[in-house]
C-alpha cells in the first residue's frame, strides 16, 4: 500500500510540469502494475521526477541550488534585517535547516523506483522505456553529483529495497563517482540525440528533457572534477562538434528560449508566467529585507574587465536613494511583470567550452585552451588572454568560470572547493559577513531527522 501510494503521489505531482507532460486526473487507486501497464503511467511517473526538480528546494528561488551557494559564497550580498537567508549569507547551517539532501534523495529514489518498474514491465512500447531508462539514470547521476559535492561520502542507494535504504551507511566519493559515470554512460547509450517532447516520442525544440549530450555533458564535467583530464576534452569535444545543434549565440540570447547554447534547461516559471530566479534577484525599487533582499557582491563585479560586455548585458543596475545596486539580469521580467526568458538553463555550452579549456591546460594544448577561452571572451567583447604557463592559464580559466557562469547551480562553490580555494576566499568573506568561516563548512550538515531513522548514518565533522 505504502508503494502504491508513493506511486499516486508521483502522478498526481505530474500536474504541475506543463510542458513535460499532460496527463489528465490521476486515479488514487493505481497499483505498481497498472502504473507500468502503459506507456502514459510510466510517463506520468517521470513527469513527477521533473516536478521534484523543478521544485522550489531545487531549482526555483531563493532555496534553489544556484541561488543558495550563489549566497552561501561570495556572488551575493544579503540585505541587513533580513531572517530567512541569513543562516545561509553568514554560513551557521545547522543539522536542523540542511539544504538539498531530502529533495536530491526523494528525486532519486523515485528514479530507483521508475527504473525498478520499467525493468519489470513488458507492456511499454520499447522506444519510450529506453528514453525514460535513459532520463532517470541521467537525471540519478546528476543528483549524486550534488549530493558527493555538497556532502561528501553519502549513501548510494540504486535499489527501492526499504530495508538497505533505511539502513545503508555513507558510501566513498570514488564509489558514488564510479556510480554516476556508470549511469551516465549508459544514458549516452539509451538516449536520443533530439529533444522529445511530453510523450517521450515526439521531436520538439524545447530543451527540457535531457538527450544524449546532456548526459555526455555531464560525464565530461565529471571526469574534470575527477581530474581524469583527457576523457573530459574528449567528452567536451564530442559536443562542441555538434554545431548543428549548440552554438554560442550573443550574449542577449543566451538564456533565450530557444537558445542553440541550451543543453538542458527547466521550466521554470509560475502559473503566472514568471521566472521565479527574475522575480528574486532583479531589482526595481532597490533591495528590501523581504521580497528582494539580494544583490551582487561587490567583490564579483570588481572581477570583470572593463570592457566586458557581460556587464551590461547581464548584470542590470537600479539605482534608489541616492545608492546604485547591481543584479543577476541573466533571467529578465518584462514591463508586465512575465518573463522572456522562462527557462532556467542546467547545461549550456558555455560551460563545455571552460571544460575542454580546462582539460587542455592539464594535457599541455595551451594553444587549444586560449582557443576555447576566446569562444566566449570575443562573445563579451574581450580581446585575447595572454597567459603562457600552465599556472597562468588556469588563473584565467578560473576568472571566466567567475564571469560566465555567475549564479549558476553552485559552478562558484564548487569551483572554489576543488581549487582549494574555499578557506583562501571564504575567511576574508567571512570578515565582511560579520561571521567567522571554519574548514568543516565546507561540506553542509545532514538533516537530524534522517540520523535518528537511520544510526548508520554519521554527521559530517563539525556539526
Amino acid at each position: 500500500m505504502r508503494i502504491a501510494f508513493l506511486y499516486c503521489l508521483l502522478i498526481y505531482t505530474c500536474l504541475s510540469c506543463r510542458k513535460i507532460i499532460d496527463i489528465g486526473e490521476p486515479s488514487d487507486k493505481m497499483a505498481p502494475e497498472e502504473v507500468y501497464s502503459s506507456d502514459s503511467g510510466a510517463i506520468a511517473v517521470m513527469a513527477g521526477i521533473y516536478s521534484i526538480i523543478n521544485s522550489s528546494e531545487l531549482s526555483a528561488g531563493g532555496k534553489g541550488i544556484a541561488v543558495f551557494c550563489a549566497l552561501y559564497a561570495d556572488e551575493l550580498s544579503l540585505m541587513e534585517g533580513n531572517q530567512e537567508y541569513q543562516r545561509c549569507y553568514e554560513n551557521t547551517l545547522s543539522a536542523d535547516d540542511s539544504p538539498f539532501w531530502s529533495p536530491l534523495y526523494r528525486c532519486i529514489q523515485h528514479c530507483n523506483m521508475l527504473l525498478n518498474g520499467l525493468e519489470g514491465s513488458n507492456r511499454i512500447t520499447p522506444a519510450v522505456k529506453q528514453q525514460l531508462t535513459g532520463e532517470a539514470k541521467c537525471i540519478r547521476a546528476f543528483c549524486y553529483f550534488y549530493l558527493v559535492n555538497f556532502f561528501g561520502d553519502v549513501p548510494l542507494l540504486t535499489t527501492t529495497d526499504l530495508h538497505k535504504n533505511t539502513t545503508a551507511g555513507r558510501s566513498s566519493t570514488e564509489s558514488v563517482y564510479d556510480q554516476i559515470a556508470d549511469d551516465l554512460q549508459d544514458a549516452i547509450s539509451l538516449l536520443r540525440e533530439e529533444y522529445l517532447g511530453g510523450d517521450a516520442q515526439t521531436m520538439v525544440n524545447e530543451r527540457l528533457r535531457p538527450n544524449k549530450w546532456a548526459a555526455v555533458t555531464l560525464l565530461a564535467r565529471v571526469h574534470l572534477y575527477r581530474k581524469n583530464w583527457a576523457a573530459a576534452e574528449q567528452e567536451a569535444s564530442n559536443i562542441i562538434a555538434r554545431n548543428r545543434l549548440y552554438a554560442i549565440p550573443a550574449l542577449k540570447n543566451a538564456f533565450a528560449q530557444h537558445s542553440p547554447e541550451m543543453i538542458w534547461a527547466l521550466e521554470n516559471t509560475t502559473t503566472t508566467g514568471v521566472n521565479e530566479d527574475a522575480a528574486l534577484l532583479v531589482l526595481q525599487n532597490g533591495p528590501d529585507r523581504e521580497m528582494h533582499p539580494l544583490f551582487m557582491n561587490k567583490r564579483l563585479l570588481q572581477r570583470f574587465e572593463k570592457k566586458d560586455q557581460r556587464l551590461v548585458v547581464w548584470i542590470g543596475t537600479d539605482s534608489t536613494n541616492g545608492s546604485t545596486y547591481y543584479y543577476p539580469y541573466k533571467y529578465r521580467l518584462a514591463e508586465d511583470g512575465r518573463s522572456p526568458t522562462p527557462y532556467l538553463a542546467v547545461l549550456r555550452l558555455a560551460e563545455v567550452f571552460l571544460i575542454r579549456a580546462e582539460a587542455k591546460v592539464y594535457i599541455n594544448d595551451f594553444a587549444g585552451a586560449r582557443a576555447d577561452l576566446m569562444k566566449l571572451r570575443q562573445r563579451a567583447g574581450l580581446g585575447y588572454v595572454v597567459a603562457n604557463s600552465r599556472t597562468a592559464l588556469l588563473k584565467a580559466i578560473e576568472q571566466e568560470r567567475r564571469v560566465e557562469l555567475f549564479t549558476e547551480w553552485g559552478h562558484r562553490w564548487l569551483d572554489l572547493k576543488r581549487y582549494e580555494r574555499a578557506d583562501e576566499i571564504m575567511y576574508t568573506e567571512a570578515n565582511t559577513k560579520g561571521t567567522t568561516w571554519m574548514t568543516y563548512k565546507q561540506f553542509f550538515p545532514i538533516p537530524y531527522g534522517d540520523m535518528v531513522l537511520n544510526p548508520a548514518l554519521k554527521q559530517n565533522e563539525g556539526y
